[in-house]
């Protein structure tokens, strides 16, 4: 499959969050149409199938080998009107740039209950946030809006199908094979000293993110056992199509 991949990336040319306060203006920025979905400022908000033509008609210079999964924790679905996409952003973008001291928005992309996804960050740009500089530095992170713990919000099926579809196209445009070398979870990785360590830490040392519910929960087995089929079987599915549209 690896090849596969490789493949169809050179022929398209190739933190968890911590708590951030929800502006209490309801009112988006002036949003604009372009050709991949609208924008707000820095952010594109696209449809899954908008995303994939946006992402194989990219070209990229930074070298990225590190899919990071998170949730947001909060915001969460009960901050989530169905039309704001743009308010909560900018919200993460200015707690992250006033409080934490970040650049910009920490994450490259957000994913919605309504399955939009949002480009943020710019792919060449390395993320921020608390997962640490190791997973940052050839790492492109996916923040999942939703607090995905057990007992809290149950992801719609819109957002677990765009996840799983988004995860499976970064995959082919980068030219990886699902594992937790090439997509990682947050609470695998020490918040203290940045270094991966798997199921092996005190919940203390570790944040739950991207949640104990999250595609069947936050361990290396869960990922191996519920998350990472699914991501393979879509990359399969995709392969097809674009071999199937070619001919």
């Amino acid at each position: 499959m690896k090849k596969s991949i490789a493949m169809i990336s050179v022929m398209f040319l190739s933190l968890s969050l911590l708590v951030c306060p929800i502006s209490a203006n309801t009112n988006d920025k002036p949003v604009s149409t372009q050709k991949y979905g609208v924008t707000s400022g820095q952010h594109i908000l696209m449809t899954r199938e908008e995303f994939r033509n946006w992402l194989f008609n990219q070209t990229f210079k930074r070298k990225i080998n590190i899919i990071q999964q998170h949730h947001t924790w909060a915001p969460s679905y009960k901050h989530f009107h169905g039309s704001n996409h743009f308010q909560l952003l900018e919200s993460m973008r200015n707690y992250h740039m006033t409080k934490m001291g970040w650049s910009n928005i920490a994450q490259n992309i957000t994913t919605f209950p309504d399955g939009k996804i949002a480009v943020s960050r710019p792919f060449d740009v390395a993320p921020e946030g608390t997962i640490g500089s190791k997973a940052n530095a050839t790492g492109l992170t996916i923040e999942n809006l939703g607090n995905f713990d057990a007992g809290h919000d149950v992801m719609t099926a819109e957002q677990r199908e765009t996840i799983v579809y988004l995860t499976a196209l970064l995959c082919i445009k980068f030219g990886l094979v699902p594992s937790i070398d090439t997509i990682t979870y947050h609470h695998w990785w020490d918040l203290r000293t940045g270094e991966r360590v798997l199921d092996n830490a005190p919940d203390y040392n570790v944040k739950s993110c991207p949640g104990t519910a999250f595609f069947g929960g936050n361990s290396t087995t869960a990922a191996k056992t519920h998350f990472y089929p699914l991501v393979a079987k879509k990359i399969d599915e995709i392969l097809a199509s674009m071999k199937t549209s070619d001919n």
